[in-house]
């Protein structure tokens, strides 16, 4: 038997995606760190580790009115996304708030959808789990490759494609 809850989320995000359009998406701040004490044109790649991160970190919603007078909604998600490179040595050390990584990129995006009727916070939870990320994943993927050929660190970070998590089905027990 299917889990309720998973169900309401699949009609809240279903009812989402039926409503919210793509309008636009801008980096709206970024942070290149590159550690001083080591040359990256020369690190030995198979003696690092790289880390990243990525999440919706805040909701915007936006009443406005169109040229016909009618309601519309502007919903602008932020997303935070990042990659890092550490020492394979310096792993434990990195999960700490001081640590100094090889190279880091950072991008925080705004994604902008708008829609004609106001959504429930359910619907913009479920809608920000994988959909906002697969519109933001390209842009991060440029940012990426141009801010490390642009620091001279080749080759680049590995983005990976975007991969929308699936429900894993159940067996019968």
């Amino acid at each position: 038997m299917e889990d309720l809850g998973c169900l309401i989320m699949d009609e809240c995000l279903k009812s989402a995606q039926d409503c919210l359009r793509i309008q636009s998406v801008n980096l709206k701040e970024s942070k290149v760190f590159v550690r001083d004490d080591i040359d990256i044109l020369t690190i030995d790649r198979d003696e690092t580790s790289s880390q990243s991160f990525r999440s919706v970190a805040k909701i915007k919603e936006i009443s406005l009115t169109d040229s016909k007078g009618e309601s519309i909604w502007d919903y602008r998600f932020v997303y935070s996304v990042g990659s890092r490179l550490v020492l394979s040595e310096e792993l434990v050390e990195s999960k700490k708030d001081d640590c100094s990584p090889i190279v880091e990129i950072i991008g925080i995006f705004e994604a902008r959808y708008l829609t004609k009727k106001q959504l429930k916070k359910e619907e913009l939870k479920a809608f920000s789990v994988d959909n906002v990320g697969y519109h933001v994943w390209p842009y991060w993927r440029e940012y990426v490759q141009s801010t490390c050929a642009r620091i001279g660190f080749s080759p680049a970070f590995e983005v990976p494609m975007y991969i929308i998590s699936r429900k894993e089905e159940k067996s019968e027990e």
